[in-house]
């Protein structure tokens, strides 16, 4: 592997002055790395104060121990940056190893820009991963707060992909340029919240520091008057001290900006020319290539080099890489910039985005067109800044930076009307740009402002466009409302799109996919027919028109009508048709949705291992053509760890989830922690299982009912009934859900609730009844679209009139025709609560005397609790065979076997009720064996008849032993 030499600068100081404790996390860090455990740190600090040198230390000692460092800039230029370019510099020594294998280009491209772009960002992954199985790689990013939206989009996915790979990413921040509306702002706190996440904040120097430093600069000791000087100025930032410094004692005047005046006054201490030179490479921006600024200055060759030679050994320009220069500090950078004249920055701005055009148009671009955008808008420019902003969004789609284009599309829109002959100028029209501008909003992840956009644009339709465009544009914003869950209006705008399209041949492929998009709405409607009809329509039309991705949506939609109307064979059938179609056709989400709906309706119907073959092939398929992390590519991942651990395989769940790990989206980090989570309460784990859950997702409106149920499962199992009834019922009844499948979670967090509220004693509590109420109206007004709920749907309203019965304490016999039903139900379905309706079934079975059917149920329960490791279950399904075993053996001494079994209870502590609960039996009959028991022993006490019960044999433990099984 490559390993980079140190990156170019000015000069520094030969020591590491006052960043131990700093230096030491970040080795800490990257010893973590080199072990396997890979991370990411931020080092955050104001400019000026370290951060670089810092970073530069670490990579200094990394390379010293046969490292790879890898190191990229962001780069200021207004807006004008390339997408991914600290990611371009980074990975350009690997592109250049013939050791790495650059995989990217064999994998089938999408189509769609969102789609593509998760491809990318899934390649650079693996190109990573790649490099780190030789030695560890130290990913170094300098200056995110000058990110571009695509590199920021891809670090933190690999921030969130990280697992096991030898690589360090650390990256440094500016945080004195963080405004309360930067755009880094919030991606830094999704950032902090990643486990692998680091941060490392630098302060200024305090006075030892700055005096270390100074000497170390200087080869000597301060004098204090300078020291005091300095330090006072400078306020511990190391640049300015440095500044300060070289700048000598003689400039004692008032410091704008704290040190702007010295700055500038090291550049203005330069010859003219030089200084001139200086000026026009800061309107470059931070880093300028020599061509353009030669070009842009018009300078000669050889007066351009004499003038960055002089600039370079003043520390004002560093040279940076083979062709070009930057500022020495970006502080330098700015204060230059800051400091011309209005009229000179605009000239110079005019001069650079002369020469930019001029070079692109000879086929020989000296930059990029975002870069022509944006010096044709600062040199006021309005008809080259539109031009060039839309150029820039071509590019930026091409590099699959759709964020990046919707920004140049978006900057470009207001400048419109300021030019006369716009449409000539760009070949398109403002309506077609802000169908565009849509377009990219919805693939960058802002459906609101695509659905705003795509308004934006039928209102610019004229009323005489042809029938094509209409069409389109209709189309463009039914889909936009459709992915806002705008139904109703999105169906507006496909009937629009298909009455303006009409018979016109050129706007069919319009028209077959509004039609598409109307069938979908007709379901989402419940206006079943309807969706059928407009399913079969547009799948006629996509045959006619050879449009393979509308004929796979048609079929996805005509396979849930299917599986709604019950004909289960027919809908798989149309859902693995429909993925094959997409796939072939290259629409690569459509086939994800197929692919999907195919798993969770062999889910829904109970098909776990039919489910679990769909899923695994589906995942798999997703990670090979780097979609593990669309959309419906994380709800298959979802979904595929549910069916491990519903299927009874917690150790593959458990596998699956930690391969998953919390680094991943929210959306699929949250599904699966919580499946995590309620395996790991099943088996006891019960710490490892809190660890599981984020208290955040707690809080989330989407998250935070999964999260609490995971959570009330850890309570319950945990011997905390009270407090898990607690967390059930509020969140039961803040529940919101009321579509298929989200009601689902209702039903099984209410009938939980009942039977945390029956292991309390609160059976006549008028809570029951509330909950029980609650649940049954989600049951009315949840239901799924086909009118009947799914298995899943019944097994948990089983349960519900089940624990209800147990909680009312209703006659042992109606209890177990309700477990009866509720082990019905789960056959077949989810292991786990299956076992558990098992264990009930044998008590209620016990209570009524059906000795065969109760022991039948018992072994069961116990025989799946074992193959789970589900150690709590275990522990009460043992307590109930002893209960079992014990109410058929014959008595001891004086008294009968059933009384035996009340003495143990009492030596345990048992009061009257809770004897007579866990021995299935009336309060008041186990009042009636405590009285025989006093009499028939002589005791006046419960102490004294547990006491003679004990010199006297009687008792199979002592309330020692009893107190140590009940914790």
């Amino acid at each position: 592997m490559p390993v980079l030499p140190p990156a170019a600068g000015g000069p520094r100081a030969p020591e590491l002055v006052g960043r131990a404790p700093e230096l030491d996390a970040l080795e800490r860090a990257l010893d973590d790395a080199r072990a396997g455990t890979s991370g990411a740190v931020l080092v955050e600090a104001d400019a000026g104060v370290g951060k670089s040198r810092l970073v530069a230390e670490l990579a200094d000692r990394a390379r010293a121990r046969g490292g790879t460092v890898l190191v990229g800039h962001c780069a200021s230029a207004g807006g004008g940056a390339l997408p991914y370019l600290p990611f371009v510099e980074a990975l350009e020594p690997l592109r250049r190893s013939a050791a790495q294998d650059w995989w990217f280009g064999d994998r089938p491209g999408s189509g769609e820009p969102g789609l593509s772009q998760l491809q990318l960002f899934d390649a650079v992954a693996g190109v990573l991963a790649a490099a780190a199985r030789g030695s560890e790689v130290l990913l170094v990013l300098e200056d995110l707060h000058w990110a571009d939206g695509a590199s920021l989009g891809l670090l933190t996915f690999l921030l969130r992909r990280l697992r096991g790979e030898r690589l360090l990413v650390v990256a440094t921040v500016r945080t004195d340029d963080l405004h309360r509306r930067h755009p880094l702002r919030p991606v830094l706190a999704e950032l902090a919240r990643l486990p692998a996440v680091r941060r490392v904040v630098l302060d200024p120097f305090d006075v030892d520091e700055m005096r270390r430093f100074l000497r170390a600069l200087a080869g000597h000791d301060p004098d204090p008057a300078t020291l005091r000087r300095i330090h006072q100025r400078a306020e511990g930032n190391a640049y300015y001290a440095a500044e300060l410094l070289l700048a000598g004692p003689g400039r004692d005047g008032r410091l704008p900006s704290a040190l702007a005046d010295v700055v500038i006054g090291r550049v203005e201490s330069l010859p003219a020319e030089v200084a001139d030179l200086v000026r026009a490479a800061a309107v470059g921006g931070r880093r300028v290539r020599h061509d353009l600024l030669r070009a842009a200055t018009g300078a000669g060759e050889d007066d351009v080099e004499r003038a960055v030679r002089a600039a370079v050994t003043a520390g004002v320009l560093d040279v940076d890489g083979q062709d070009g220069y930057a500022f020495h500090h970006a502080l330098l950078h700015e204060a230059v910039y800051e400091d011309l004249l209005p009229g000179e920055r605009v000239r110079l701005h005019a001069a650079f985005a002369r020469v930019v055009a001029d070079s692109a148009a000879a086929g020989r671009p000296l930059a990029s067109a975002a870069e022509l955008a944006h010096h044709a808008r600062r040199s006021h420019d309005l008809a080259g800044a539109l031009v060039a902003g839309i150029a820039a969004a071509d590019e930026a789609e091409r590099l699959r930076a759709p964020a990046e284009a919707w920004h140049h599309v978006e900057e470009a829109l207001p400048l419109w009307d300021a030019v006369p002959d716009a449409a000539a100028r760009t070949g398109t029209t403002l309506m077609a740009l802000t169908v565009r501008a849509s377009e990219l909003a919805r693939t960058a992840g802002d459906p609101a402002r695509s659905a705003l956009l795509a308004r934006g644009a039928v209102d610019l339709l004229p009323a005489d466009a042809a029938p094509a465009v209409a069409a389109e544009v209709h189309r463009q914003c039914a889909a936009a409302l459709w992915a806002c869950d705008r139904d109703e209006e999105a169906l507006e705008q496909a009937r629009a799109a298909q009455r303006r399209g009409g018979e016109d041949p050129a706007a069919a492929p319009a028209v077959c996919w509004a039609t598409a998009i109307a069938a979908r709405c007709f379901l989402h409607l419940d206006r079943f027919a309807e969706s059928r009809r407009e399913a079969e329509r547009a799948l006629a039309l996509a045959a006619a028109g050879g449009l393979a991705g509308a004929e796979a949506d048609a079929l996805t939609t005509l396979g849930g009508l299917d599986n709604l109307a019950g004909a289960l064979a027919d809908a798989d059938a149309l859902f693995a048709r429909a993925a094959r179609a997409a796939e072939r056709a290259g629409h690569l989400e459509t086939a994800l949705r197929a692919r999907y709906n195919r798993a969770a309706d062999r889910y829904d119907r109970g098909d776990l291992p039919g489910a679990t073959q769909v899923l695994d092939d589906s995942c798999a398929w997703a990670a090979s053509v780097g979609l593990t992390w669309a959309p419906y590519g994380m709800q298959l991942l979802s979904l595929q760890v549910t069916a491990s651990a519903a299927g009874g395989e917690f150790d593959r769940a458990l596998r699956q989830a930690r391969a998953v790990g919390p680094q991943a989206p929210p959306q699929v980090a949250t599904a699966v922690g919580v499946v995590a989570a309620r395996v790991l309460a099943a088996r006891g784990a019960f710490e490892e299982a809190l660890a599981a859950l984020d208290p955040a997702w707690l809080d989330d409106p989407d998250e935070g009912l999964s999260a609490a149920l995971a959570r009330a499962e850890v309570l319950r199992w945990r011997g905390e009934p009270a407090a898990a009834a607690e967390v059930l019922v509020a969140a039961l009844f803040s529940f919101r859900g009321v579509e298929h499948p989200s009601h689902l979670l209702g039903l099984r967090l209410g009938a939980l609730a009942v039977a945390a509220l029956a292991d309390v004693g609160r059976g006549g509590d008028p809570l029951v009844e509330r909950v029980r109420a609650r649940v049954l109206d989600l049951v009315a007004v949840g239901q799924p679209r086909a009118g009947v709920l799914g298995p899943e749907g019944r097994a948990w309203v089983a349960v519900l009139h089940a624990e209800v019965a147990r909680a009312r304490g209703v006659p042992a016999p109606e209890q177990v025709t309700a477990w009866r039903a509720a082990v019905e139900g789960f056959t077949g379905g989810d292991v786990l609560e299956l076992a558990r309706c098992r264990w009930r079934l044998a008590e209620a079975c016990a209570a009524a005397g059906l000795r065969e059917e109760g022991l039948l149920a018992l072994d069961e329960a116990r025989r799946a609790a074992s193959r789970l490791r589900a150690v709590p279950l275990s522990t009460v399904l043992e307590d109930l065979a002893r209960r079992v075993r014990a109410s058929a053996s014959p008595g001891r001494g004086p008294l009968t076997a059933r009384e035996l079994q009340v003495l143990d209870l009492l030596a345990a502590g048992r009061t009257n009720r809770q004897v007579g609960e866990q021995l299935f039996m009336a309060e008041k009959t186990a009042s009636v064996h405590v009285s025989r028991i006093f009499a028939k022993l002589g005791a006046s006490s419960r102490a004294e008849a547990v006491s003679i019960g004990l010199r006297g044999g009687l008792l199979h433990s002592s309330p020692a032993d009893q107190d140590r099984q009940d914790t």
